[in-house]
């Protein structure tokens, strides 16, 4: 006679144990329901499997993965390249590098690092993170391009910025002494040997911008070697991103990606 042992009738006593039950299930799910959720202001680096968001708010989550989770990407090194071929202070600029510590902060770490640069004011990123969220710049999910810069206008630094700018345009800026910064598809500065030509979202007809998810200071341009010139950065969302070098080709790649927007700081250059 079977019976049911949440029947209030059934034997108390009874071995429940069932000895061909197999105890070990391999499809049981193993998630812990009292695990604590991640921290959506954690490093940006923490979970490296994360790819930017690809929303037209600038926020980059990560960098593509390989073995050990993160990149090696390459960096500029002054000792290395022919001053006379550098355009821009990229070494004194890597002094100035900080990465993010929100995950959708890369526009406000820009403006900071730009800021203490043009001005020599160190602002920390939750001052201003503070500022622009008073104003509605920012909500935690990124930063709109048309708010790129404000900050930097806050602290009392020209800005202008430039849709469709060119080559020429963002080198006047640096060589004029002042900083640039651009709004680009992080994935394609991130990943060595993209092919500029492999992007179907960026070079779809649309909305310009409709793949750029990131900002970054330019800091300088190599020409050491004319073959293969690099353009320089401190990208605050990659923790090689202390003067990050990258192939010019695949900088522009990406830049297009944002229609080529440019916020020129600290500059009396006409743009």
């Amino acid at each position: 006679m079977s019976w049911d042992p949440y029947d209030p009738g059934a034997d108390p006593d009874a071995d429940l144990t069932d000895p061909y039950a197999d105890l070990t299930d391999p499809y049981a799910d193993l998630t812990d329901p009292y695990a604590v959720p991640p921290d959506p202001y954690a490093d940006p680096q923490s979970d490296p499997a994360l790819d930017p968001d690809p929303a037209p708010d600038l926020a980059p989550d990560g960098a593509p993965a390989t073995d050990d989770g993160v990149p090696d990407l390459p960096n500029f090194d002054p000792a290395r390249s022919d001053p006379a071929a550098v355009l821009g202070n990229p070494g004194e600029a890597m002094d100035l590098w900080q990465q993010q510590e929100g995950q959708m902060a890369c526009a406000i770490s820009a403006q900071g690092m730009v800021l203490e640069y043009l001005t020599g004011e160190r602002v920390s990123e939750e001052q201003l993170t503070e500022e622009a969220m008073s104003r509605e710049w920012y909500d935690g999910t990124g930063t709109l391009p048309e708010h790129v810069g404000s900050l930097l206008g806050l602290h009392g630094v020209p800005v202008r910025q430039v849709e469709g700018a060119s080559l020429e345009q963002l080198e006047g800026v640096i060589a004029d002494g002042g900083a640039a910064i651009v709004t680009l598809d992080a994935q394609e500065i991130w990943a060595p040997g993209h092919d500029p030509d492999d992007d179907l979202l960026g070079d779809a007809p649309g909305i310009a911008g409709q793949d750029a998810n990131h900002a970054v200071w330019v800091t300088g341009i190599d020409n050491s070697d004319p073959a293969h010139p690099t353009v320089i950065l401190n990208d605050s969302g990659h923790p090689d991103g202390q003067g990050l070098e990258v192939p010019l080709d695949e900088f522009m790649g990406a830049w297009q990606d944002s229609g080529n927007f440019l916020v020129a700081a600290g500059t009396s250059r006409e743009i």
